[in-house]
Order: structure tokens, then C-alpha cells, then sequence
């Protein structure tokens, strides 16, 4: 299990979609108003107080956790995790549980409606953790217990208690039941999600090996070919111009290397604090080559320092990539935006590789073009290694991967939208202080 995952997935599943999460605190805390109106009980208002306050604990604790690193959750965070949720169970279910006992009707079937509602959103919980199952199955049956316990004195008839209590237990051995295939059924996806992923890096292995072996095939053969013309070509400015393109090919197979290398994440970094707007100028000034006349730059800088932890040389180099990719976009001309803001992630956000940038302060260096956009099938293979949609010789496809590599060695990520009306690329990396 990856406790950082289901951190953030017990973060989603309480606290992550606002209308429902508006519409169960509005309707416990109203719920509770009414009932305090409609029976005149002050544990009604204790019920509302208790369960607003065991959620307030619940999402303190969650959100102190999803802002911080993947590798310092461990197990005993899901665990208390799982533990405050089941006591979130407990402070809401016992209301109904009373309810169900009552004599008036109303009460009841609200009690019931109300049970019914807790029974749906545990199977739609879908946990695996065997402890939160087994409290979830031990708490609900202690309600459902104590309600029939109370009712089936009620029943003066031996037939209709035997009926009532079995009912009950077939109500809670169906709801055990189905927790626990939704668990198993869960387990089984994210076993075959495991395995496809393996295969997925077996093949992205295979074609970074395949597309690293055609790429330097290509430039072995023209350096090859440079030093067979030399043996044959006695002219010296000939000779001279061979050795130039030779040259070419070779700086370009040592840039080649340099990209596989940041990519891998082997190139050995010098990492200093950076200043976001010198970062941005110097780019701009490095780039001016390639970018033409028709093309229009918009640099855009907040007022406030950002500052970020990174080797400046190989940003420069990712960002100078990146300006390069949105030049190629635009061939016909257009608008290239640069510019660098703060952002503070109040949850994880999903980037381009299909990991999720952790909650928190971050610094969105982005680049920005006014071209016809990636297609919506392809989006999602552009950081693969060696995929490229420019023709042959225009690129090796590895300018992306390698920012992406970058982004990751910095904890950070890589981040990418696409439309028709243009495509926004974004290094996301953790903001530090003093600014």
C-alpha cells in the first residue's frame, strides 16, 4: 500500500468534493436544530456540536499530512488516520441508532434513512486497510445491536422477534459481505494496475533503448562517413568543413547524452537557492536566437521574490527547451508567454507522468504558447522518451522527458494543458523562504 496515496484518497473522499461536503454538514448541523425543536432534546445539540468537532480533528489531521513528503508518511499515519474516521462514524451514527428505538414513527424511519445513508457511503469508501474494515463492520453492528436490542421488546410475538432480529443479521452479514468484496475487488485492481505499469516500463525501456541505438546509429554514421570523405578529399577548406560537420553530429550525440543523463537523473547537480525573475531574463536572453521576429514575448513577474531550490544551469537549459518547443508550435507566429507565480496547493494536483504534486507552497514556472495545441491522445505521451511529433531531424523527443526528470530530482513535477487555442507548460517547484 502507498500511505501517501491513501492518505490523499481519505483527504478526497471527506473533504475533497465541496457540495457534498457543504450538503453533510449542513444537514447534520440542521438536522440536528430540527430535532433539538422538534423533541425538545439537548442531545441533539451535543450530537450536532460532537460530530462537527470530530470532523474539524479529521481534517486538521488529514490536511497536516497530504502537504507533507511521500516518504514521511508511514503506516501508523493510516493508521491513526483510520481511527479518527471510525470515531467520525461513531460521533454521527449514534443519533440514529436512539431514533430507530423511538416510538414515534418519524423518528424512526428518519433513524433508518439515516443508517441507510451510513451503510452506502462506507461501501463507497472502498477501504482496504483490514483494521478500518473490521471497525467499520464492529461499529455498525453495535448500532444495529443496540436499536434491535431495544425494539424486540416491543414485539409480543415470539415469531415477529425471531423475524426482526434476523433480519437485522442478515442486514449486517450482507454489509460485511460487501465491504469485504469491494475490498478484495479494489486489491485486485491495483494488482493489475501494478503489473501494467510493470509492463509499461518494460516497454518504455525497450523503445528509450531502441530509440537511443537509432539515434546514435544515425550520428556514428555521419561521423563515420565525415572520416571516410577525409581519407578520399585532399582539398584543406573541404577537409575543414567535413571536420565541421563532424563536429555538429558529435555535439549534438554529447547533448543527446546530457538529456538522457538528466532524465535518468545521474547529472550531478550543483543546487542553489534561485531567484525566479533573474531565471526568466536570463532565458529570454539565451533564447533570442530562436525566436523570430513574428513571435511576441510576454514576461510576466509578480512584485514578490520567488525563490527555489535547483542547479541554475540545468533550469535555464529545461526552460530554454521549453521556449524552443513553443517557437516550434508556432511556425506561422503568435504570442509566447513567460513567467514564473506563487502557488499554494490546498491538495494534491495531478501532473503530466500521472503522479500528483504534493499540497503546498509551490513556484508554477511556466511557459505559454498561441499554437495549434497538442491533440488530446497524444497529451499524455509527450514526456515519454524518444516521442516526438516534429519531423525527422528536428528533434530526438527526449527535450520534454528530460524536463520532466528535472522537475522530479527537484520534488517537483511537470504539468500540461493543452487546447486548440494553445498549450501551457509548467515546472511546479517547491517555493523556500525568504522571499
Amino acid at each position: 500500500m502507498d500511505y501517501k496515496d491513501e492518505i490523499n484518497r481519505h483527504y478526497a473522499l471527506e473533504y475533497g468534493e465541496g457540495p457534498e461536503l457543504v450538503v453533510r454538514l449542513v444537514g447534520a448541523l440542521g438536522g440536528a436544530a430540527l430535532l433539538y425543536f422538534y423533541t425538545g432534546w439537548n442531545t441533539a445539540l451535543v450530537w450536532g456540536a460532537g460530530f462537527a468537532g470530530t470532523n474539524l480533528v479529521y481534517y486538521l489531521f488529514l490536511k497536516s499530512r497530504i502537504q507533507r513528503e511521500p516518504d514521511r508518511i508511514s503506516r501508523s499515519d493510516n493508521l491513526l488516520s483510520s481511527g479518527l474516521f471510525l470515531m467520525v462514524l461513531i460521533s454521527f451514527l449514534w443519533m440514529p441508532t436512539l431514533l430507530i428505538s423511538q416510538q414515534d414513527k418519524a423518528l424512526t424511519v428518519v433513524g433508518a434513512c439515516l443508517v441507510g445513508c451510513v451503510l452506502v457511503i462506507l461501501v463507497r469508501r472502498s477501504d482496504t486497510l483490514r483494521v478500518l474494515i473490521a471497525g467499520e463492520i464492529a461499529v455498525v453492528g453495535v448500532a444495529i445491536g443496540t436499536a434491535i436490542a431495544v425494539l424486540i421488546p416491543a414485539f409480543d410475538d415470539t415469531v415477529a422477534r425471531i423475524g426482526v432480529a434476523l433480519s437485522a443479521a442478515a442486514l449486517l452479514w450482507y454489509f460485511a459481505r460487501t465491504l469485504l468484496f469491494v475490498r478484495r475487488q479494489r486489491l485486485m485492481a491495483e494488482d493489475s494496475a501494478r503489473r501494467a505499469s510493470q509492463v509499461q516500463k518494460m516497454a518504455a525501456v525497450g523503445q528509450l533503448a531502441g530509440g537511443v541505438a537509432h539515434d546514435f546509429n544515425n550520428k556514428l554514421t555521419a561521423i563515420l562517413g565525415s572520416f571516410d570523405l577525409l581519407a578520399e578529399i585532399e582539398d584543406p577548406a573541404e577537409r575543414e568543413a567535413i571536420l565541421d560537420g563532424a563536429r555538429t553530429v558529435a555535439v549534438d550525440a554529447a547533448r543527446t547524452v546530457k538529456h538522457l543523463m538528466v532524465y535518468a537523473r545521474k547529472e550531478p547537480m550543483q543546487i542553489a537557492v534561485l531567484e525566479c525573475a533573474d531565471l526568466l531574463d536570463e532565458v529570454v536572453r539565451r533564447a533570442r536566437g530562436v525566436i523570430t521576429g513574428t513571435i511576441r514575448i510576454d514576461l510576466r513577474r509578480t512584485n514578490q521574490p520567488l525563490m527555489v531550490l535547483a542547479d541554475r544551469e540545468q533550469l535555464l537549459m529545461a526552460l530554454i527547451n521549453l521556449v524552443v518547443n513553443a517557437v516550434d508550435a508556432m511556425p506561422e507566429g503568435g504570442s509566447l508567454v513567460l513567467g514564473a507565480e506563487a502557488v499554494s496547493l490546498s491538495a494534491p494536483v495531478a501532473l503530466a507522468d500521472g503522479t500528483f504534486l504534493t499540497a503546498g507552497p509551490n513556484v508554477a514556472i511556466f511557459v505559454e504558447d498561441t499554437g495549434l495545441g497538442i491533440p488530446a491522445r497524444i497529451l499524455p505521451q509527450v514526456v515519454e522518451p524518444f516521442f516526438t511529433t516534429k519531423p525527422v531531424g528536428k528533434g530526438a523527443g527526449l527535450g520534454l522527458s528530460a524536463v520532466l526528470g528535472l522537475a522530479r530530482e527537484l520534488r517537483g513535477g511537470l504539468g500540461i494543458t493543452s487546447t486548440s487555442a494553445g498549450t501551457r507548460v509548467t515546472i511546479y517547484l517547491p517555493r523556500q523562504p525568504g522571499d
